[in-house]
Formats: C-alpha cells, structure tokens, sequence
C-alpha cells in the first residue's frame, strides 16, 4: 500500500475518464449516455490507502480480521468517486438535466460484507444476494430523500430509459422490465404492474472446483463466510418468494414482508402457494429457453 495523505484516495482512470467525456459533451446540446461500471468494490479487494484501512480497523472487533477493514476502505474509495462525477456534472451546469441511476449487480460477498437482517450474499439466492442499492438522481423530476420499497430488477432499467427517450424498443411486447418512470415521477401508488414474474436463475456450483468443499454448507446472516451455493432458481410475486433446489428437488417459501432475514420456510404450511408459484417458476424457465442443471 502506497503512503498516501489522510484523505487521498487516489487518482482513479476510469473516473477521470468518465469526467473527460462529460467535459468534452458540455459545449453542446447533444443528449448523452455514460455507464461507469468501477472496479471497486470487488476482488481483488485491495486498497492503496492505508489510512483508510486503518480507520475501518480500529471500527472492527479485534478479532476480525483484516479483509473487512480493507473491503470497508473501498467501499469509501467508491463513495468518494462517485462523488466525484456527481460534482463534475454539477460543475458543468449538467446535473438538472441529467439522469443519475447508481446501482449493482449483486449483493455483497459474505466473505468480507454484512449484508443483515438479509440472509446470504453474492453467489446465493437468498437475499442478501439479491438486494442490491438502487439510487436515483434526477433533480426537479424525482424527489430527493423519497423512499420506495417496491420491487424492482436491473431488466427494468432498458424500458425505463427507452421511455425517457419517447422510444418503443422493437421488442417491448418480450421484455421482462417495465418501465420505472411512472414511480419516480408521477408518485404511482399502485404496485408495479408486470407481464413476467422476478426471476433469478442460478444452474450452477460455486465455488468451483476444489473450493467448493471448503466452503459453508450452511448458508447464515452476517456469518462473514463463503457458502456452497448448489443450482437454484427464485421467483417473486409481490412478498412473496420460493426458491427451488434441484439437486433434490426441494421448494423454500418465504414471507419477506414479515421475514426479511427468510429464517422460516413456509413450504410446509402453505403447500398450495408453494406449488403454483414453483409452477410459473417452471413455466417461464421454459418460456425464455432457459440453461437447467443436468444430472450426471
């Protein structure tokens, strides 16, 4: 790690990058699209600042150890960068006009994160692994501070921005998003209205290899662990979740308003539930074609 000053983070390429680009379209009129997919926060999870890993150390337990600090640290570095962009837009008299989505792809690593009252993390289906931060800035347009607890996926961003542009994706009758616009704006109460069911799709083993066998079979909140996660898939319908477990066939059902941390599987209690959302389940892996696990 290199001896950086108390609050330097570092020069970052693909930040200054990123303030370049926005620079070089602030002259003009000419509507703009930027994806600025950092590096932070993932493996290998590293820091330069030192300073910075020291003041999440000292915030740990004395026995934890010494990857949390360090995941902590670029998690701020991300933080700061972000900023960053943010001020260059403000700067350049872009912000008012500019839409600003921050989001992620999966929720954090066990291994380093602590992604309670969720259960799992990143590789699982459970949701820690599935609830990621979603942030939107639009100054004007959507109200700051407003917080909506409505289910949304990543597959809803493409019709949302096809929307802003007034434009009809060729293929907007087969897509699995719907367009966010209306929550954002308008302050629609009603729940989002989908053609196709939250579905997300796991027919594989992690991690590979040798490691697999290494890691947790038991898969916990905030157990700071890797966990053997086995081909799974998920589907949501409003609170309600089942994943399904194919090695043995078995269906987990939850009530997420009530159970957040998904401790209590209700598969059992309510078998009707269970069976007819594992059914669509069923049907839309087959509807989209979808990879399945094959038994050897």
């Amino acid at each position: 790690m290199s001896p950086f000053a108390e609050g330097d983070y570092g020069a970052d390429p693909l930040t200054e990058k990123a303030r370049a680009f926005l620079r070089r379209g602030a002259a003009g009129d000419t509507p703009f699209f930027l994806m600025l997919s950092h590096y932070y926060v993932h493996t290998p999870v590293t820091s330069r600042a030192r300073w910075l890993v020291d003041k999440y150390r000292a915030r740990l337990p004395s026995d934890a150890p010494e990857r949390r600090a360090v995941y902590a640290a670029m998690v701020e570095t991300l933080d700061h960068l972000v900023g960053e962009v943010l001020r260059e837009l403000d700067d350049l008299g872009l912000a008012d006009n500019t839409l600003v989505v921050f989001t992620s792809d999966n929720g954090g690593d066990a291994t380093y994160a602590a992604n309670g009252p969720a259960r799992g993390g990143k590789w699982t289906l459970y949701e820690g692994g599935l609830r990621v931060p979603f942030l939107v800035r639009w100054p004007g347009r959507v109200p700051a501070g407003t917080v909506d607890d409505r289910a949304i996926i990543g597959t809803d961003l493409f019709p949302t921005f096809a929307a802003l542009l007034d434009r009809e994706p060729a293929a907007a009758d087969s897509l699995d998003g719907v367009n966010l616009l209306p929550l954002w704006t308008d302050a629609v109460d009603e729940e989002v209205v989908r053609r196709e069911p939250l579905v997300w799709h796991f027919p594989f083993y992690h991690p590979e290899g040798d490691a697999f066998a290494a890691a947790s079979a038991t898969i916990g909140i905030n157990d700071f662990t890797r966990p053997q996660t086995r081909p799974q898939s998920a589907l949501r319908e409003g609170g309600l979740k089942l994943i399904h477990f194919y090695e043995d066939g078995r269906d987990e059902l939850y009530a997420l308003v009530t159970d957040p941390g998904e401790q209590h599987d209700l598969a059992a209690l309510r078998p009707e539930v269970a069976r007819r959302l594992r059914e669509e389940l069923d049907a839309y892996l087959t509807r989209v074609g979808a990879r399945l696990p094959i038994r050897r």
